[in-house]
């Protein structure tokens, strides 16, 4: 048998693989992945409008373990070949060059390895020129030297996060695929960078939360800053608010290989009922809850692969988007074992339930539907189909939100604009007044009804708001009127 080899046309494959569907933020998010595997502690991602004779740019740079020449050649190859364990995010050998390819014509990273015994590493520059392919046809990767960049590149290339060892990714000429950042126009221009700061950032902040908020077990909390901000890991359960938690499902799948061979898992799968609007903290936090996609897009499965989250919302043909049931979100983890059960794609940005799963799925995404709806609709405990919203007048009168409270000489006041608990004593007439931040544990003495047994959980929370504030040094102890709250006692 003869066998001739049969080299891909460069051209023509380099096209296709630019265009696997990547928008600018889940680009940025497969050179993540990349920075997470190498041990990363803190990565920055600078976006860069075009300025004189520097060109725009992004740059993503990071303090991993960086690379030697051999292992940055390897990782700039097509199809770079590496052995992914179970717990890596990568998956085919492609993510740096198809993601940073498909925004940029030019692909330029540096990378300089952690120092060993007896070594002393140097900055290593390789890159990917999509116009060099053009013209040659050829695979042709093109190795650099300090004297070969120019100075504005030399400068990025060497970025201070990666001094010591680590990373840095440079993109440049993205006519193509982020024109806005070249735009004539310099208001056009930074109008154009504010929404992709905030678009990149909201994406980062979600895929990445775990990590980020350091509940990987193994890794270092992860640092991210979009254009020297650091951000705030989002999580789509707002588990720091009244989040109802329901029972976890752990399930066991078989996955088959391309071997033929069997791998035996399991898919943990963590439902969650959001609080209403109102029970949230504070409007902003209400606000933020609702996702880059807002609130009725972003119900759904949350897929995580090995702690990254692949797919944020949607409910996999299992149901349809529901304004009342848009408090259900549903995690759902599973290893890079179990890829091909759960069709991973090559961006890493989408997930399908397994079939061998999907139907006992489904029936509990009804029980849980239910559940989101009974708090979606405020129903009434132990009064199937009636809901607060049908009150009386009279009924609705007597629940108007209160917003102050006298307690003898204590005035307890609601603040819905600051959020500082604050005391303030008026010396002449005896009356302390306390600002309550609508956030604060104490602000349910505003949600009490009338009664007595309602009366000594107001006295309670009171007391434990004044002792609060002794502890805080927000007012002296001898300030309290104790012969108020002893008289307030007895008469309970």
């Amino acid at each position: 048998m003869k066998v001739l080899k049969t080299n891909p046309g460069a051209k023509r494959l380099i096209e296709s693989l630019r265009n696997m569907g990547y928008d600018c933020s889940t680009a940025i998010a497969d050179l993540v992945d990349n920075s997470i595997a190498a041990q990363a502690s803190e990565i920055h991602i600078d976006i860069i409008l075009k300025q004189n004779s520097s060109p725009a740019a992004v740059v993503i740079a990071d303090n991993g373990n960086g690379m030697d020449r051999d292992k940055l050649h390897e990782a700039m190859r097509f199809g770079a070949y590496q052995e992914y364990s179970a717990g890596d995010l990568g998956k085919y050998g492609l993510g740096l060059k198809t993601a940073s390819l498909s925004q940029c014509r030019t692909l330029t990273v540096s990378s300089k390895a952690k120092s060993g015994k007896d070594t002393r590493p140097h900055r290593n520059y390789m890159r990917w020129d999509i116009d060099h392919v053009y013209e040659t046809d050829d695979w042709d990767l093109l190795v650099l030297s300090d004297n070969e960049l120019k100075p504005w590149e030399g400068e990025i290339l060497n970025h201070k996060t990666a001094d010591e060892h680590g990373t840095v990714v440079l993109w440049t000429n993205m006519q193509e695929a982020l024109p806005m950042l070249s735009d004539e126009d310099a208001r056009e221009r930074e109008k154009f960078l504010a929404h992709l700061i905030d678009e990149v950032s909201n994406h980062l902040r979600m895929i990445f939360h775990r990590f980020m908020q350091g509940s990987v077990t193994g890794r270092h909390k992860l640092n991210i800053y979009v254009c020297g901000e650091l951000l705030v890991p989002w999580d789509p359960f707002c588990r720091n608010e009244k989040t109802k938690e329901l029972d976890i499902m752990n399930l066991p799948i078989i996955s088959l290989q391309p071997d033929g061979s069997k791998i035996k898992d399991k898919v943990s799968i963590s439902p969650f009922v959001l609080p209403r609007e109102e029970e949230f903290s504070s409007a902003t936090a209400w606000k933020d809850a609702s996702g880059p996609k807002n609130w009725n897009q972003q119900q759904g499965f949350y897929f995580y692969r090995n702690n990254r989250m692949l797919q944020a919302g949607g409910w996999s043909r299992l149901r349809s988007v529901d304004e009342h049931t848009k408090l259900l979100r549903v995690a759902v983890d599973f290893s890079s074992e179990l890829d091909r059960s759960f069709q991973i794609n090559i961006t890493k940005m989408r997930a399908k339930v397994p079939d061998e799963i999907r139907e006992k799925v489904s029936s509990h995404v009804s029980t849980w539907a239910k559940i989101a709806r009974t708090r979606y609709d405020k129903k009434l405990p132990g009064k199937s189909g009636v809901s607060t919203q049908k009150k009386s007048d009279a009924e609705a009168q007597a629940m108007e939100p209160v917003t102050a409270l006298t307690m003898g000489p204590m005035i307890f006041m609601k603040n819905t604009s600051d959020r500082s608990f604050s005391v303030n004593e008026d010396k002449k007439s005896g009356k302390i007044s306390l600002s309550i931040p609508d956030n604060h544990d104490m602000s349910a003495i505003f949600e009490l009804k009338d009664n007595d047994k309602n009366g000594l959980k107001r006295l309670c929370l009171a007391a434990l708001g004044l002792l609060e504030a002794v502890y805080e040094k927000q007012i002296s102890a001898s300030s309290i009127p104790m012969a108020t709250i002893r008289k307030l006692y007895k008469n309970l």
